[in-house]
């Protein structure tokens, strides 16, 4: 079959199909190239998903390296309790044998001031303890706001892949006007 008629002139039926395959060929590496585009853009974001996964390990071993001290402290602080009140408990004891044999003992008003002392020590222990609560408060709500922040890049991640895929899945349906030809 020619592409040319019986005067020499261009068979346009001939080119039809001609120009039908060229375009399919541009429209099949354009599908490609965008598809190459998409693969990247994914290799990219899993780079992103990688750092930020990293990122996110390093920060719960310092939170658990926070919890760890902070358990430290509780459990110094907790002991520091016990022997203060087993102190406690032998100053009232030896004051009691000191009178019983007729001894003198520490003075009310030294009393009360150690008594104080210890109230302050306990006062700072617990504002101590108080700001470790703080903190941990603190780095669970940074934690809090990281996840949110990496579900909501998830959910526009998969919303533009949705987007994308349906936009190639309509370029990929053949133009109407080919497929009238393609029946001729």
């Amino acid at each position: 079959m020619s592409s040319e008629t019986s005067d020499g002139a261009p068979d346009p039926a001939a080119q039809q199909p001609a120009e039908r395959e060229r375009r399919l060929d541009e429209r099949e590496k354009e599908s490609e190239h965008r598809e190459r585009q998409a693969d990247q853009r994914e290799r990219l974001a899993d780079r992103r998903d990688e750092a930020a996964d990293r990122r996110e390990h390093l920060a719960d071993v310092r939170e658990g390296a926070a919890d760890r001290r902070e358990r430290r402290a509780d459990d110094r602080e907790a002991a520091a309790d016990q022997r203060e009140t087993a102190l406690n408990a032998q100053e009232r004891q030896a004051d009691r044998r000191s009178l019983a044999a007729g001894e003198r003992t520490v003075s009310h008003r030294q009393r009360s001031s150690e008594a104080i002392g210890r109230a302050q020590d306990l006062i700072a222990a617990s504002q101590d303890q108080l700001r470790r609560a703080d903190a941990a408060l603190r780095r669970a709500e940074a934690r809090d706001e990281f996840e949110q922040r990496a579900v909501d890049q998830e959910v526009a991640i998969s919303e533009r892949r949705k987007r994308r895929d349906t936009e190639t899945a309509r370029d990929d349906v053949h133009d109407p006007s080919e497929q009238g030809q393609a029946g001729e």
